[in-house]
C-alpha cells in the first residue's frame, strides 16, 4: 500500500511539474510573439520616418517657392531630389479610407507621389498623419481647414513638425502595439527663401 501512494505521489508531482513547464513555454511564446510585433511595427515606423525626413529636408532644395499647398495632414512641395537640375514636385497625404481592413482597421495608407511617377502609399501600420507649421520666430502657423496654397502664408512657413502614430497588424494583449514618431525639421532652403 506504502509502494502505491508513493507512485501515485510521484506522478502527481510529475505531472504539476510538467503542466508548469508547459505553461512557462506558453508564456514565454506569447511574450516572445507580442515582442515580435512590436519590433516590427518600430522597423515599420523607422522605415517610413527615414523617407520623410529625407524629402522633407529637401524642401525648397534649388527650387523656388519651397512649398506650394499645405495642410495638416497633406503637403506638397518643390525640390530637386536627384540634383540633376530637374525641379520635381513631391506631395504627401494621407488616405482618409481604411487601408487593409483584414488587419488593423486604423490603418490608413500615406501616399507620396513623385512629379507624375505613379502614386505609392505605404501602410506599414500609419494610422496618423500630422503637420504643424512654423514661422521664423517658432510661432505656429494657422493653416485653414482644407490647407492652403496661398503664397503670403507658405512662405512663411520655416520649420515643419511632423507626427506620425503607428500601430501593428494584430492585436498585442487586446489592444495594438503602438510607436509614435514626432520630430522638428528645419530645412535649411526655407530659411533663404521669403
Amino acid at each position: 500500500m506504502g509502494d502505491m501512494l508513493d507512485i501515485i505521489s510521484s506522478t502527481l508531482i510529475a505531472g504539476m511539474l510538467l503542466l508548469s513547464v508547459l505553461k512557462m513555454n506558453s508564456t514565454l511564446s506569447s511574450t516572445d510573439s507580442d515582442t515580435n510585433v512590436e519590433v516590427i511595427t518600430q522597423e515599420n515606423a523607422t522605415t517610413i520616418a527615414n523617407t520623410v525626413a529625407y524629402d522633407f529636408y529637401k524642401i525648397g532644395y534649388k527650387a523656388s517657392p519651397g512649398i506650394i499647398f499645405a495642410d495638416t495632414s497633406a503637403i506638397t512641395f518643390l525640390a530637386q531630389m536627384d540634383n540633376d537640375g530637374i525641379v520635381d514636385t513631391i506631395r504627401y497625404w494621407l488616405s482618409s479610407t481604411v487601408s487593409t481592413p483584414l488587419v488593423n482597421p486604423n490603418w490608413r495608407t500615406l501616399y507620396r507621389i513623385k512629379n507624375s511617377e505613379p502614386i505609392r502609399g505605404a501602410s506599414l501600420g500609419v494610422t496618423s498623419f500630422n503637420l504643424d507649421y512654423y514661422d521664423s520666430t517658432g510661432s505656429l502657423i494657422s493653416i485653414p481647414p482644407g490647407g492652403t496654397g496661398d503664397q503670403s502664408i507658405l512662405s512663411k512657413i520655416k520649420s515643419i513638425q511632423v507626427t506620425i502614430l503607428f500601430q501593428s497588424a494584430t492585436l498585442v494583449d487586446s489592444s495594438y502595439a503602438k510607436t509614435y514618431w514626432e520630430v522638428f525639421i528645419t530645412p535649411k532652403n526655407l530659411q533663404t527663401l521669403m
